[in-house]
């Protein structure tokens, strides 16, 4: 692993992971990746590993998330099991709820993922160069500790008040509305939202959002690690000097990549429709 983005989201990791990959550090694990590569089980795991059952993730369970699969064990063939209130109810395709009913489900809920054995996985290592964005970024000691050869990136808005606004007209409503392409990734994004600001973020997001940039801070600190505070707009300079790594041409502009632009645009069409 050659880079870690820490920042929390709408702080830039997206334009920030494409311009990783135009350096040449790539393929960049951004949260984009999860659903294209049905990680979101995965990672519902982890995060309950950490933050209700107190055994956060090393470098050999965060490898096997982003590692590459058997093309005849893919860890996703084996389906999720919903575990609430003691009972375990197995999400067959036809028993799994509608989007429509995504909001009454069981919390708090436990995924149990039989997938997550070291006999169905591959145990190669990930061949990514770097990783940006949730959910990741909610494990910033264990992967600055997993990876001791990166640099650390943490990624913040002008002013908070910017984060919090962005956060509010993207994230928050999209999670909200159960804009989700499939129940897994509702049920890891709900585990985000509740660990991060107890499915409250208007009243919890801000103070959330400072105590998260200041464990990266304190994380980076403490293990004497070099950390870039990188804000959008900052352009090349930094970023290049911070990797040692040339500037791309002049004529080559720092990217600027928003996928919840096309978000709303969908929406917008799918309410006009």
């Amino acid at each position: 692993m050659k880079v870690i983005v820490l920042g929390m989201p709408r702080t830039g990791t997206q334009s920030l992971a494409d311009a990783l990959i135009h350096l040449g550090i790539s393929p960049v694990y951004h949260m984009r990746e999860v659903g294209k590569n049905q990680h979101a089980p995965m990672w519902a795991k982890a995060i309950e590993d950490k933050f209700e059952d107190g055994k956060p993730w090393g470098r050999e369970e965060f490898d096997r998330v982003m590692g590459e699969y058997e093309v005849n064990t893919h860890p996703m063939s084996v389906q999720p099991t919903m575990v609430a209130n003691g009972r375990r109810d197995e999400l067959s395709e036809a028993e799994k709820p509608d989007k429509a009913s995504f909001g009454s489900l069981p919390s708090p809920f436990k995924i149990d993922f039989p997938a997550f054995k070291t006999d169905v996985l591959a145990k190669t290592d990930w061949t990514g160069k770097g990783l940006a964005d949730f959910p990741a970024a909610m494990f910033p000691e264990e992967l600055i500790d997993a990876h001791p050869e990166a640099a650390v990136i943490l990624t913040v808005r002008d002013n908070e008040q910017q984060w919090y606004d962005s956060m509010m007209s993207t994230v928050i409503p999209a999670h909200s509305q159960n804009a989700h392409l499939s129940i897994e990734m509702y049920l890891m994004e709900d585990k985000c939202h509740q660990q991060c600001w107890s499915n409250g973020f208007p009243k919890d997001g801000l103070a959330y959002y400072r105590q998260h940039n200041q464990t990266v801070r304190d994380a980076a600190a403490r293990r004497g690690r070099k950390l870039l505070e990188y804000k959008p707009g900052m352009g090349w300079a930094p970023l290049c000097e911070f990797l040692g790594l040339p500037l791309p041409a002049a004529d080559v502009a720092y990217p600027r990549a928003d996928d919840w632009q096309e978000w709303k645009q969908k929406r917008s069409a799918e309410k006009k429709a």
